[in-house]
């Protein structure tokens, strides 16, 4: 049960992805509100985006599962461990720095229509998918954490699934929310997504601090163990 509610946590705190909700809220401007236009492509590029969260879990459980005598050696490197510390300080001030005020304050749906017109609507979200995940902690850690499962084969194909699944229902959740906006509402709704996004980058600072300060006691707990301190 620890095992998947830690699992469930990981994939909680990965979901939290601002670029997805302001592309998502970009094609809904974009469509002014219009749900018959803008239900589809949002669904297009959130499935894209779940498409490249399996692709990157799959590539990174067999990666990490084939070397995992080297990535259990990583734990007891002294020098792997400072490195760790420093990743860890580095997330740490980017939690702590307090982002620009102006110019982010509302969606810029340009921008997100001529990105989408440019890759196509699913491609955009694999490659945001990847890249999302492929930078997040919380992804690397439900990933070894799947690895590291005495689970066969299908079981972890099935966590996969289940933690990509986990990481993309913020992002449905929205796209169903806007789409039972009415036109007549975009004005109200825009400041209310404005606000949403204004929020989720509160928590978004809040876990990345969190999770910075959680590497950094990692890596010092480890090192004062392999210094004999403790």
């Amino acid at each position: 049960m620890q095992y998947y509610l830690s699992l469930l946590g990981f994939a909680a705190i990965d979901s939290l992805n601002l670029l997805a909700f302001a592309v998502i809220a970009g094609l809904w401007l974009a469509a002014g509100g219009r749900a018959p236009e803008f239900a589809p492509r949002a669904v297009r590029f959130t499935g894209g985006a779940f498409c490249g969260i399996v692709l990157l879990s799959l590539v990174s459980v067999w990666i990490i599962g084939n070397n995992q005598e080297f990535v259990r050696g990583l734990f007891g490197n002294l020098w792997a461990m400072a490195v760790l510390g420093v990743i860890g300080l580095v997330i740490t001030v980017m939690g702590l720095r307090r982002p620009a005020e102006a110019k982010e304050e509302e969606v810029d749906a340009p921008l997100a229509t001529s990105v989408l017109q440019r890759f196509g609507i699913a491609a955009t979200g694999v490659s945001l998918g990847v890249i999302q995940s492929g930078t997040s902690a919380p992804f690397a850690a439900g990933m070894v954490l799947i690895s590291f499962a005495d689970e066969p084969w299908w079981a972890k194909l099935l966590q996969i699934v289940f933690f990509a699944v986990i990481a993309i229902l913020p992002s449905a959740a929205l796209i169903a929310t806007l789409a039972r906006v009415r036109a007549a509402g975009v004005a109200a709704a825009t400041e209310k997504i404005n606000r949403f996004l204004a929020r989720g980058r509160v928590a978004g600072r809040v876990l990345t601090l969190a999770v910075g300060v959680a590497l950094l006691l990692l890596a010092a707990v480890r090192i004062l163990q392999l210094t004999g301190v403790v």
